[in-house]
């Protein structure tokens, strides 16, 4: 068995341009095109990956609901998932479900902010995600790229790496989800920053601390608004913990 061959590099982020174009072209608003923009992109590139999936005998990934080691990373993610998360937050959750959410918000960056690395990954048993909701997120639909890449082979060697807190272990996984999201999220950071948006990365749950508490945190961002401050480098692949 062989793993995914992930497609052409600049064919496929042409395509992914060609797709955030057309949703472009289709709405005279700007602004009202960034969810349905990064959505779209998001579906092709799972298109992508089920026709790569069907030319070659490739391996099945071992993860499953209700499997959730990886959960546990911190992880980051660029300005508009974040307010696209928000977003659905504010339409989707209960009242009682966001002010859960704010308290499970403001515990995780009490016992992380600040700390070294060794020592969240010590933690980790006490700061799963955010929206994880027992082994479940609660979030799966509008996910991060980031959380997608992740398709791991062998769930016994995530166990392993979480219980002896090893952030250095070697885990298989599948190439093609990592190269071809890596792709399209850069793709979508380009569309926003030819737009003048704020691009970049931020951590999660800092992230969601903000958007939390504005009124609307994807019109702020659409009008070009500067929510969050940069963490890490604009290019590369997003840091995690494990």
């Amino acid at each position: 068995m062989q793993d995914q061959t992930p497609p052409d590099k600049d064919a496929l982020s042409a395509y992914f341009f060609q797709i955030a174009d057309a949703v472009q072209k289709e709405m005279p608003d700007p602004p009202r095109t960034l969810f349905p923009m990064i959505r779209q992109v998001g579906d092709a590139a799972a298109q992508v990956l089920a026709s790569v999936a069907l030319t070659c005998e490739s391996p099945v990934p071992d993860c499953a609901s209700g499997c959730s080691f990886c959960c546990h990373s911190r992880i980051h993610v660029t300005p508009l998932e974040a307010v696209l998360i928000s977003a659905h937050i504010q339409d989707s959750f209960s009242p009682d479900e966001i002010r859960h959410l704010k308290t499970r918000v403001r515990a995780n960056l009490t016992r992380t902010r600040g700390q070294s690395l060794a020592r969240r990954v010590a933690i980790k048993d006490q700061t799963p995600c955010i929206f994880l909701d027992h082994h479940v997120c609660s979030i799966y639909d509008q996910r991060p790229f980031i959380c997608r890449t992740w398709n791991s082979l062998d769930r016994r060697a995530c166990e392993t790496a979480f219980v002896s807190g090893n952030h250095d272990a070697e885990i298989p996984c599948l190439s093609a989800p990592n190269y071809v999201y890596t792709l399209a999220r850069d793709v979508v950071q380009a569309v926003c920053t030819r737009m003048h948006l704020e691009t970049g990365r931020v951590e999660m749950v800092s992230a969601m601390d903000h958007c939390l508490g504005l009124t609307d945190a994807a019109d702020t961002f659409a009008r070009g608004v500067t929510i969050f401050k940069e963490e890490v480098p604009a290019t590369g692949v997003p840091a995690c913990d494990t």
